[in-house]
This record gives structure tokens, C-alpha cells and sequence, in this order.
């Protein structure tokens, strides 16, 4: 995992047991039990090094901790743009640009199946979609259908809080019986962390 030195200095320095069980870590300066896990952050961060996506789709960027953990990895990986919504504004592009990603990333405050949509008249396919604003069925529904027009073969679907949330792993059994040949992979984390592949 290559990250800004500042930037992780930031992470650890303010990592702390998280507020579930106490397994994992979470992040005080980025959200703390909002934001996802210490440990799923640095997954994401190794996910996008290893498969070197040209385009990541997020949704629900919060205070940045993924956004910043993706695109730490752009970086490294000298390629890539991430694209990211959420309902509010919370300074995220300050925090990439005081970590040195801002160029790599683009924010847009709103709906995020609706920035989704928007997204289709030049972006021709995702590489990865990240699925963690709102957590309702309909909602996750809506942005996966949104991206469905860019998704390809391999195309990695990662989606967050299946195990705190039951309309999220309600969502995904709706996927699943939808596109039972896409792979799945669910994790065991704090708050749950569930991939599929496209097929």
C-alpha cells in the first residue's frame, strides 16, 4: 500500500478500535464510526493498486477517507479518475488537494444515481463502482441500474454496511437473483464489505 506520508500519518495517528465490536479500526479523522473501516480502506487502496481501474465511480464520499484511499492508489498506479457524489459537501476536494490527488478527482454534490446517469455521455465503462451513500434497497437499486449502461465483463461492484444495514444486504440478494452469473465475495468486516464481479 503507497500512501502521502502526511496523509498517513493522518490515518494512524487517529485510528482507534472500532464502535461495533472492537476488531477492526476506524478512523477519527475522517468520520470515525462513519466512515468505513481502518481495514477496509486499506483493502480498497490494495483492490485499485492491483486491478489499476481507468475509471472508479463512488457514491456516498462522505469526508473523503475512501475517496482518499482510492486515489492514493490512482496515483501510485499513474492512472486512472475517480468520480464521486454525495448528497453533502464536506470538503473533499480541499482534503485531495492537500494530499496531492485533487487533479484525479472529480466531486459532485447531489442525487448519486442521478450523477451516475449523467456520467454515460463520456464515460464508457467503469472499472469499479463503489456503492456507499444511501443504504436503502431502493436506493442501491437505483444507482446500480444508473451505472448498468458502463459496466463491462470484470467490472468490480463493491458495496458497504451489508451487515449493519439490512437494506443494503437486502439490495445485494436482489442483485444476486438478478445477475446470478456475476462472482460474489462477501467479507467479514466491522460494518460488512460484500464485491461482485461482472459477467
Amino acid at each position: 500500500m503507497i500512501l502521502d506520508q502526511r496523509l498517513s500519518q493522518e490515518i494512524y495517528g487517529s485510528a482507534s478500535p472500532d464502535c461495533w465490536n472492537k476488531e477492526w479500526r476506524q478512523v477519527g479523522r475522517f468520520g470515525g464510526g462513519m466512515a468505513i473501516e481502518l481495514e477496509v480502506g486499506e483493502f480498497l487502496n490494495s483492490l485499485v493498486r492491483m486491478t489499476k481501474p481507468a475509471v472508479v465511480v463512488e457514491t456516498g464520499t462522505h469526508k473523503g477517507f475512501s475517496t482518499l484511499m482510492i486515489s492514493q492508489a490512482l496515483k501510485a498506479n499513474g492512472k486512472g479518475h475517480l468520480y464521486t457524489f454525495d448528497l453533502t459537501d464536506y470538503g473533499v476536494m480541499k482534503e485531495c488537494e492537500q494530499f496531492g490527488v485533487a487533479s484525479l478527482v472529480t466531486f459532485a454534490k447531489g442525487d448519486s444515481a442521478a450523477g451516475i446517469s449523467k456520467l454515460s455521455p463520456t464515460v464508457k465503462n467503469i472499472d469499479f463502482l463503489w456503492l456507499d451513500a444511501d443504504h436503502s434497497t431502493e436506493a442501491v437499486i437505483k444507482e446500480l441500474n444508473a451505472a448498468l449502461p458502463m459496466l463491462r465483463k470484470g467490472t468490480l461492484v463493491a458495496f458497504h454496511d451489508i451487515i449493519t444495514d439490512p437494506r443494503e444486504a437486502k439490495a445485494i440478494a436482489e442483485i444476486r437473483a438478478r445477475f446470478p452469473a456475476w462472482e460474489y465475495l462477501n467479507f467479514i468486516t466491522a460494518r460488512g464489505f460484500a464485491l461482485m464481479r461482472v459477467q
